[in-house]
């Protein structure tokens, strides 16, 4: 799925120039995490709530209230903001933001065409693109079986026809690995609206396929 189909566009962004309060204010009234710093279109940088945090004057100073805002005042975007940003492209994969975001542990990507800010994608729009991916979002059960011991290739299509045969639909399926009698195996994990899920797993048994678990 590409980062197009799941981003942002209408992104709040800062300038260097403009002051720490701007930038504070811009994220705890818009209710956002991530503010990209561009100079035109160009991102030059990035600013994030816990940079807010780490910049504000600690309530254990001995400032006033006055004291305090007359020195955030003075902090501009630039002397807090993270740089480089790490940025994405629209036409790269889901799967690759959520690889940048847990390597750089952050949260949030800008997402950069022709060396233009287009959008945003964060942490929390992959997740739920993963969700809509793997079906969780809809009312399914969900099956993992055991596909590996099958000698002919075509297990694959054998598994999708006996849930088929139930009058089953699949609303998606992952592989994954798992432990089964004592050793790591190839399984799959389908999310299915079935009208007798009961019925369903008896009949996927008495076909040969090892259910490790089923949860409607």
């Amino acid at each position: 799925m590409r980062i197009e189909r799941r981003m942002k566009r209408d992104v709040v962004t800062v300038r260097p120039a403009d002051t720490f309060l701007h930038a504070m204010h811009l994220i705890r009234d818009r209710g956002i995490r991530h503010l990209p710093v561009v100079e035109g279109r160009q991102v030059v940088g990035i600013v994030t709530d816990r940079d807010i945090r780490q910049a504000s004057v600690s309530p254990a100073s001995h400032l006033s209230t006055s004291e305090a805002q007359a020195l955030l005042e003075k902090v501009t975007v630039a002397e807090i903001m993270s740089k480089p940003a790490i940025i994405i492209d629209p036409e790269d994969t889901v799967e690759e933001a959520a690889r940048r975001l847990l390597k750089h542990r952050i949260g949030g990507l800008p997402v950069v065409r022709d060396g233009k800010l287009v959008g945003i994608i964060t942490e929390t729009d992959v997740l739920e693109a993963f969700l809509d991916v793997m079906g969780i979002t809809e009312t399914s059960g969900r099956l993992e079986l055991v596909i590996e011991d099958r000698p002919d290739p075509g297990a694959f299509q054998e598994v999708c026809r006996a849930i088929a045969d139930q009058g089953a639909d699949i609303a998606s399926v992952v592989a994954a690995r798992a432990a089964h009698q004592g050793r790591d195996r190839k399984v799959l994990i389908f999310r299915v609206e079935a009208p007798d899920f009961d019925a369903l797993i008896a009949h996927l048994k008495a076909a040969g396929f090892p259910v490790l678990s089923a949860v409607r």
